[in-house]
């Protein structure tokens, strides 16, 4: 990958190192088996079960923390403001997906607050975080980055947490690489409606919250700010998944230690060689501390579907296949 072009991806992706949950494959790995397969889910669920955290982009300003609860926690305005299933439309599509999302009894809430086959007590992405900080520092790597003292025990988790989630959509390529195609063009050919649907569900709500901040919003500056940062993550969204549009797992392992060498400086100011980045992920793939990820995506799945049909998250005319009508995910074993 040439340098400008390098660096062009890093000013688009950088928001990414300040851990997401499950990152964008392993979304639409949940979404196309929430929906039975690949055949029956559309490029709207897929971006929608994404797009919460275009958030991300609003990191240290003073209106993150309460877009992050709102997009998190709040999330069921979004349905709402689709129409809460009335009718079959993409609109309600990319709504569906948005909810699936969800930290309270969605797919983040797996990752980051309560494991289905780890540990309950925390989420399985923080889960392997906290198990591969430990065995990166037995292997010298933090001291060599010059990160090695407990004052930087934050940072070193946020690196192990976003690693993690780069192996696991790495796995989850390694499942079905043609999820890398379906991603990109879910997100470039997301409908029209998400930035209206942004600004139904949260342009006024930010506005109010503004005003008790060091930097009140008028309705115009809130909407332009939502619907900028969606298009920058839709944006995001189809270059993260150009990464893997390689044949082979050193193709996927070299674009992503190019681009995250890169984010690396850009964001924390640490000099990782490129080479030295592939050896890390190659390194935690054979640590086999996300063998079981495919289980606990599987596991998320039942998870979610579940509490989708519980919240009445279905949509469509009579007769319209709906969230609860949907086969079960397959099994790692038979795929």
């Amino acid at each position: 990958m040439k340098k400008k072009a390098l660096f062009g991806l890093v000013l688009v992706l950088s928001f990414s190192m300040t851990a997401a949950a499950w990152d964008v494959l392993g979304h639409a790995y949940i979404m196309e088996q929430i929906k039975g397969g690949p055949q029956n889910a559309n490029g709207n669920e897929i971006y929608g079960i994404t797009s919460p955290d275009f958030v991300n982009y609003l990191i240290g300003s003073p209106y993150y923390d309460w877009l992050y609860d709102q997009t998190h926690r709040n999330f069921m305005r979004v349905w709402r403001m689709a129409g809460s299933g009335n009718k079959a439309s993409a609109e309600q599509s990319l709504a569906m997906g948005f909810v699936a999302h969800n930290g309270v009894w969605g797919a983040d809430h797996v990752a980051h607050s309560s494991s289905l086959v780890g540990d309950p007590s925390k989420g399985y992405v923080i889960d392997r975080a906290i198990m591969l900080e430990a065995a990166l520092g037995q292997m010298g790597q933090w001291t060599a980055m010059g990160i090695g003292e407990e004052a930087y025990y934050p940072l070193r988790l946020e690196l192990c947490h976003n690693i993690i989630e780069y192996v696991i959509d790495i796995q989850v390529w390694l499942m079905d690489p043609a999820i890398a195609d379906r991603v990109i063009a879910a997100a470039a050919g997301r409908d029209g409606s998400m930035p209206h649907l942004m600004k139904t569900a949260y342009a006024g709500l930010l506005v109010a919250y503004s005003q008790k901040t060091d930097g009140p919003l008028t309705h115009p500056a809130a909407l332009a700010m939502l619907q900028s940062y969606e298009a920058a993550f839709q944006q995001r969204v189809v270059l993260y998944g150009s990464l893997f549009k390689a044949t082979t797992l050193d193709g996927v392992i070299e674009n992503l230690s190019g681009y995250l060498s890169a984010l690396a400086n850009q964001v924390f100011g640490l000099l990782i060689p490129p080479d030295q980045v592939g050896q890390i992920l190659g390194a935690v793939l054979a640590m086999g501390l996300t063998a079981d990820v495919a289980y606990e995506l599987d596991a998320t799945v039942e998870y979610v579907r579940n509490n989708l049909a519980t919240h009445n998250i279905v949509y469509g005319t009579p007769g319209h296949m709906s969230i609860t009508s949907a086969p079960g995910p397959k099994g790692r074993d038979s795929k």
